[in-house]
């Protein structure tokens, strides 16, 4: 059985305000032209599906054309919610699309067994993967969706992003200490046969004894890593197709990996070299993979030096006006409206301007103890706007923050 993994596509996604939606579909053409060349069985797209719970009108139109051209190859679609998308909103309709082999991650709202104290159902009992007989009731609330090959089953066990609250509602009979304990509660009432052949897709932040996975800054996070699941919960399955992070990786072992994001969504990711995981599992305990590389239409590309410099003809000659640019100015004084000028030269899609100069490098934190508690919010940014100008607000501009200070502070009381 071979598959394609995917994830983190963030469909409709905006950097910098500049929306992503052309760039996007163009590297969906490039993975469709890719399931031609190495005709995978099956499709797995591991959460962040959109960028947004509510997406545009543009993106959902965009997904439903890529599912569209996957389905004509009569591929087998796999989709999860993630922590971006709405799991109602992703797992509407997928009932009815189970018939055109698009399996969508139920969402998770209760362990789906009976209260205690009531009557014994006449339904009949649905077997297990691991050849135990449960009654429907007894369901668990994630099953797996079952493909066939030469080499018998293939069990594909679809785990929409889930917050230990989620489980803790589902399952209250059980303890919820965290993120590892509530991924492990999940898969253990999934009845899961280590025997055969299993893949988990699942949208955590997957951490090995400690040991922290790359990241990047398009991606959110718990402060302290709070929401890492142990590896080690997935020791059941075969290969386990994460989503998450958006710099492919493998974590704990070989066979469970990030897939990364299709396209560059920060400077952060600058180097990262995007790709689709293609995978082949064999017979049990047999698995391989490799990279397919990804090529976006634009790149992102940070660039560092002098005003003069970046408006050089002999320094843009070897630059795409295209790409998506950072631009660091080492200048010492602030360039007059550098960012209009840049774009209007070359930079068309120039994102982010900064300045790296004696001012900037001698920048100091404000101080946030005790002392910066106790003082007032005005009192803090004029500290702020200080340290990062070298003077002082003047009167005027101390009136209009304290006016929007009041504003903001009392509409939120």
């Amino acid at each position: 059985m071979k598959f394609f993994h995917l994830a983190d596509l963030h469909l409709g996604k905006r950097v910098n305000g500049f929306p992503m939606l052309e760039d996007q579909r163009y590297i969906l053409k490039q993975i469709i032209a890719l399931a031609d060349a190495d005709h995978p069985d099956a499709v797995i797209i591991a959460g962040d599906v959109y960028d947004k719970a509510i997406p545009s009108v543009e993106a959902v139109n965009l997904m439903d054309d890529f599912l569209v051209e996957l389905v004509k190859r009569n591929l087998e679609i796999f989709i999860i919610s993630g922590n971006h998308d709405s799991a109602e909103r992703i797992s509407y309709g997928g009932r009815v699309m189970e018939q055109s082999g698009i399996h969508i991650s139920p969402r998770i709202i209760g362990s789906g067994r009976r209260a205690s104290g009531t009557e014994d159902s006449d339904e009949p009992s649905l077997p297990e993967p691991d050849g135990t007989d449960v009654n429907q009731e007894d369901k668990p609330a994630v099953s797996p969706v079952c493909l066939e090959d030469e080499y018998g089953p293939l069990y594909i066990y679809l785990i929409p992003y889930i917050h230990p609250s989620v489980v803790r509602e589902a399952y209250q009979e059980e303890k919820v200490t965290d993120w590892t304990k509530a991924m492990e509660i999940l898969i253990r009432n999934a009845h899961v046969d280590p025997m055969a052949r299993n893949i988990a897709v699942a949208h955590q932040y997957v951490t090995a004894s400690g040991v922290r996975p790359e990241e990047c800054d398009s991606e959110q996070k718990h402060i302290g890593g709070l929401d890492n699941v142990e590896y080690t919960v997935f020791d059941s399955f075969d290969y386990v197709a994460l989503g998450h992070l958006h710099g492919p990786q493998r974590i704990g072992r070989d066979t469970v990996r990030y897939a990364g994001s299709p396209l560059k969504y920060s400077f952060s990711e600058e180097k990262h070299k995007k790709s689709v995981t293609l995978v082949e599992i064999k017979e049990k305990g047999c698995v391989e993979y490799r990279q397919l590389p990804l090529v976006a239409a634009r790149d992102f590309k940070t660039l560092r030096g002098t005003f003069n410099e970046m408006m050089s003809p002999a320094f843009t000659a070897s630059l795409s006006a295209e790409d998506y640019y950072r631009i660091i100015l080492t200048d010492e004084q602030d360039i007059d409206q550098a960012m209009a000028r840049l774009r209007k030269y070359f930079y068309k899609n120039l994102m982010d301007l900064d300045y790296d100069n004696t001012r900037t490098r001698t920048q100091s934190e404000i101080n946030t103890g005790e002392e910066t508690l106790e003082k007032e919010p005005i009192e803090i940014l004029q500290e702020l706007f200080f340290r990062q100008n070298g003077i002082s607000m003047n009167e005027y501009q101390t009136q209009i923050a304290a006016r929007l200070i009041e504003e903001i502070w009392g509409a939120e009381l």
